[in-house]
């Protein structure tokens, strides 16, 4: 086997830090879109839930053919550039587009309804489709650049601009109602569309120094086999399958919460002015950086299966007592309330954005280790199908949620208080389910086992070629 030397760390900090723009954007969008569709531009909330429901079956699906064809495709760019120099530029476009419908179209016009709808549900599914496309591959390098000493370090960077994108993006993303000008048609002020580009451009921005400097691992073996064999192989592996159902669960109540929380600060904690909305959202962008990195020594010391177990209790907790939280704002400030909030929240949150690009990397190793093949595209797309059925299961029931409680009560607040103990059972799925998968591999024992069993193997393939006898 070729020894391959790893990148240099200059080259490491730039492949970790080339996601900022991508979160940025994702964290962005999904935080707002579903509320500034349903509010700002009128769309009736159960479309808003299809279009939100259907852009996660194309992800889905984008993730799983983008991770199979990555592995696949050969040109003179290597597997997995190809993908990120055509994704990175079409996911700012389609990024920004997705917030300005009121350039084409009258959306306070009540029978052009249908039209918002067909507009949301195009360029939210295009976003998706590009995100996936372009992240499948820029992620199913990691296995590639980086062993797995290397690993937490790099998914430590990783996570660092990660978590910086979602700050940004989570701060920005409190502030975006207030960035809406009333119209006719209502849309994002100056300094909204301003901030919009900046962010897109930033996006193109980041991914150029891995465009640039990656280069393929020059000992992978491209496989041969089709579509059919390579998915049949990643189910055939029970860790994985476990490991799938248990973020299915989690991203089921994950994706209200990221598709709620603005919402809930708006409408049920009343933080709708800069000076309510700054201090929670400074809390929680250093609570975000603060508590990445006390994951990463906990997980060092009780392994990551226990962390994630703990965290989605606690958040489960967390989101049964949201119809409390509101009757709290009677005796506690609403901004205080919001840092109590938040805080915890980050706190759960961070565990599984750390461990989801570690687990199906460290997935993708153990596999290449007993059957001497890379598929890390495979194991790093595959996932996004069912995992985003989830999503897409989670997103359609919040729809229902939204429209159930503007019919009844006439308003948001009851969906925007009543959902979080809807949700809070799937994430305590998650946590059982989680105790019957080991996620936590002997990485050493692994290697001294499939090392001997190579080195027997070509042994014998020695004898046979030589016609030697013991």
């Amino acid at each position: 086997m070729v020894v391959w030397k790893m990148l240099p760390f200059y080259k490491k900090v730039s492949y970790g830090m080339g996601r900022f723009g991508s979160s940025f954007l994702l964290t962005l969008i999904g935080l707002t879109s579903f509320y500034i569709y349903g509010s700002k531009f009128d769309l009736n909330w159960l479309l808003a839930g299809i279009s939100l429901a259907t852009s996660y079956v194309v992800i889905g699906l984008t993730h799983w053919l983008t991770g199979y064809y990555s592995d696949k495709v050969e040109t003179r760019y290597g597997r997995r550039k190809p993908f990120v120099m055509i994704g990175a530029p079409a996911l700012a476009i389609t990024g920004f587009l997705l917030f300005v419908p009121n350039w084409f179209l009258n959306t306070v016009d009540p029978s052009v309804e249908l039209l918002v709808f067909g507009y949301y549900l195009a360029f939210l599914c295009s976003f998706k489709f590009f995100y996936a496309f372009l992240l499948t591959a820029f992620q199913a390098w990691m296995p590639e650049i980086a062993d797995e000493d290397e690993r937490p370090l790099v998914s430590s960077l990783q996570n660092t601009a990660n978590w910086i994108a979602n700050g940004a993006g989570v701060i920005l993303g409190f502030f975006t109602p207030l960035l809406f000008v009333a119209g006719p048609p209502p849309g994002l002020s100056g300094l909204g569309l301003t901030i919009l580009m900046v962010f897109c451009v930033i996006l193109i921005l980041f991914y150029m120094p891995s465009i640039i400097w990656i280069r393929e691992r020059p000992d992978i073996v491209i496989p041969k086999r089709n579509l059919v064999e390579e998915t049949t192989t990643v189910l055939r592996n029970r860790t994985y399958i476990g490991w799938t159902l248990v973020v299915g669960f989690l991203s089921f109540a994950f994706s209200a919460v990221t598709a709620q929380i603005i919402g809930f600060a708006q409408e049920v904690l009343l933080l709708n002015t800069v000076e309510e909305l700054l201090p929670p959202a400074i809390s929680l962008l250093i609570s975000i950086m603060v508590f990445l990195y006390i994951w990463i020594k906990v997980i060092g010391k009780v392994g990551k299966g226990r962390s994630m177990m703990a965290s989605m209790v606690f958040l489960a907790a967390l989101l049964l007592l949201l119809p409390f939280i509101e009757g709290l704002t009677t005796v506690i400030s609403n901004v205080t309330i919001g840092i109590l909030f938040f805080v915890p929240l980050a706190a759960c949150m961070a565990v599984y954005y750390l461990m989801s690009y570690i687990i199906p990397a460290d997935i993708a190793q153990v596999d290449e280790l007993e059957t001497g093949e890379s598929r890390a595209g495979m194991y790093t797309g595959f996932i996004g199908i069912p995992l985003n059925l989830f999503q897409a299961g989670s997103a359609l029931l919040l729809g229902w949620i939204m429209n159930y409680s503007v019919i009844t009560t006439g308003g948001n607040a009851f969906g925007l208080t009543w959902w979080g103990p809807v949700f809070a059972p799937f994430l305590l799925i998650a946590a059982i389910l989680l105790h019957y998968v080991d996620i936590d591999p002997d990485f050493e024992a692994l290697k001294a086992q499939h090392s001997s069993h190579y080195a027997d193997t070509a042994e014998d393939t020695s004898v046979i070629e030589t016609g030697e006898e013991n």
